[in-house]
């Protein structure tokens, strides 16, 4: 485990080192939220079959977006190794390749949490003036993002496997983003949904990485 930690360890360090990505990462963020809230303040009255105010929904949406921004792109990676070739030189390791990218993905995404987590939260508060959960609830919420995070650090990592059949990764990457923009209810709840399309989410992965 020391090896892997050492992966986590060194990923952490390098993405909270860069100040750029993260500051860009952040902007995009906040321009994201601040397009929602000003949506539903319009639309409030209309969703009836949202029962969540705007404020509420605000929280819903900053939490998805919170966790989807902060997932790394694994799959690129495996894609790039393979393709340069690197690959051959990483597998003979003492220690297991799709560990190590595990690991690595493990320290971006926490890096990515903490420094997103304080803008996206921050920002909610100071839009909505109110924080719709207890404490204890809050942080239960912290701890589901954090192991959705991990889910969809292993979805990417299934999708840079298929590099090893596929010459291009990218289109099956496309089509899992917007599965898990619909399925995953990034904007919104699964309960606006028709019951059939609520049913087959269920029976996906997808909620559990964003609405659920």
């Amino acid at each position: 485990m020391g090896k892997y930690f050492a992966f986590f360890r060194i990923s952490f360090i390098h993405s909270i080192r860069n100040i750029k990505g993260l500051a860009g990462l952040s902007v995009f963020l906040v321009a994201c939220l601040v397009i929602f809230a000003n949506l539903w303040k319009v639309l409030e009255g209309r969703a009836e079959s949202i029962h969540l105010t705007s404020a509420e929904l605000l929280w819903y949406i900053a939490f998805n977006e919170w966790v989807l921004i902060s997932i790394p792109q694994t799959h690129d990676d495996i894609e790039e190794d393979l393709k340069s070739g690197k690959l051959s030189y990483l597998i003979p390791r003492p220690i297991s390749y799709l560990g190590a990218i595990f690991a690595e993905g493990l320290g971006t995404l926490v890096a990515n949490l903490i420094v997103l987590g304080i803008v996206t939260f921050g920002y909610t508060y100071f839009a909505t003036e109110s924080l719709p959960f207890s404490g204890p609830m809050f942080l239960i919420l912290l701890a589901l993002s954090l192991f959705a995070g991990c889910l969809g650090i292993l979805f990417n990592m299934i999708i840079g496997l298929t590099a090893f059949w596929l010459s291009d990764i990218q289109p099956f990457t496309w089509i899992w983003e917007k599965l898990l923009f619909v399925f995953g209810g990034l904007i919104l709840p699964l309960t606006i949904y028709p019951q059939w399309l609520q049913n087959i989410a269920q029976y996906t992965p997808f909620p559990f990485i964003l609405g659920g």
